[in-house]
């Protein structure tokens, strides 16, 4: 593990200036250490290893909304090397932040925006899956996409038979695999790895005046199929992080328009599959500490509610047809 990076602002001027970059000011962003604003417009993020940062924004670049890169490299400062990538800052707020105070035109149009945007990115193919919610842990799988998910679960399941559960936990757990596997023929369906951004909610969608500004955060991308992108919409809309916020009416948009552009059969039961892998994920990752949350979660998803959100939509849009219709 490298030194803690703690550079001042006239360091990175005297850095940037002989790489003849220009610079009139230069701003902490995110409250760290990492990350600074350049006259408003480009983020500089500095390392002290090598990423693959770049790689994963340059194989976006065709992307509208997603931020470019502008410069990177590496540079020693008090006997460190660093490394340093300048890519685009998009301006705006996050929709969750601001999802409440939208119009439902807007939340409306941005979910059209949304679906136009994950549409435009899935049009990049690769040759292999990545099977797994935010790192692979099934990585450049060459075979099926249900197969690279009974993998999954697999591992899953290996994960999960170490550890100290309540015997409530087990049973709820063990209704999730069999949810799984009862269902893994949904996963038959695949129309090819497509590049995901693969943490794909709220915080990480951009939003300026109303409009989809663009997306942030890449460092999760992967390939995968493309219905698997909406993931962590639908747990985001589910069970919120903040009680009382929700995305329902953009989410219900996104849903609709990509499902006329690109129709996936079992779509739900998809979902559903990839929602249980989730929590079952987040459970080895954080331990005893969030049994409760993730087996609550999987009851949930097990009990439907995925789908019993997708049938209001249908229920509201047959409602709105009817009275469009008198």
């Amino acid at each position: 593990m490298g030194r803690k990076i703690k550079l001042r602002t006239d360091e990175i001027y005297k850095i940037l200036k002989t790489r003849d970059i220009a610079v009139n000011t230069i701003e902490p962003l995110h409250n760290n250490d990492t990350d600074f604003l350049l006259d408003g417009k480009y983020i500089f993020r500095i390392s002290n290893h090598e990423t693959d940062a770049r790689m994963k924004l340059d194989r976006v670049r065709s992307v509208s909304l997603a931020p470019k890169v502008r410069s990177s490299g590496e540079f020693i400062a008090s006997d460190q090397k660093y490394v340093y990538l300048i890519y685009d800052y998009i301006h705006g707020s996050d929709l969750w932040s601001v999802a409440q105070i939208l119009t439902d035109e807007q939340k409306n149009d941005i979910g059209k925006d949304i679906a136009k945007f994950l549409t435009e990115l899935h049009t990049i193919t690769g040759d292999h899956y990545d099977v797994g919610h935010y790192v692979p842990a099934v990585p450049e799988y060459k075979k099926s996409w249900k197969d690279g998910h009974i993998e999954y679960a697999g591992l899953l399941k290996d994960g999960l038979s170490s550890m100290e559960l309540k015997f409530e936990s087990k049973k709820i757990i063990s209704g999730a695999f069999d949810y799984i596997y009862a269902n893994i023929g949904a996963l038959e369906y695949q129309a090819g790895a497509r590049l995901l951004h693969n943490d794909f909610h709220p915080k990480n969608i951009i939003v300026s005046d109303g409009k989809l500004a663009g997306v942030i955060d890449w460092e999760c991308s992967q390939y995968g199929e493309a219905d698997f992108e909406l993931s962590h919409l639908f747990h985001w809309q589910i069970y919120p992080p903040d009680p009382g916020k929700d995305i329902g009416a953009a989410l219900e948009s996104v849903f609709a328009n990509l499902r006329v552009a690109s129709p996936v059969p079992d779509i739900e039961r998809r979902l559903t599959i990839y929602q249980l892998e989730h929590e079952l994920n987040q459970l080895i990752w954080n331990g005893p500490d969030q049994e409760e949350e993730r087996t609550r979660r999987i009851s949930g998803w097990l009990g439907g509610k995925l789908n019993d959100l997708t049938g209001k939509w249908k229920k509201n849009n047959v409602t709105e047809f009817k009275r469009t219709m008198k």
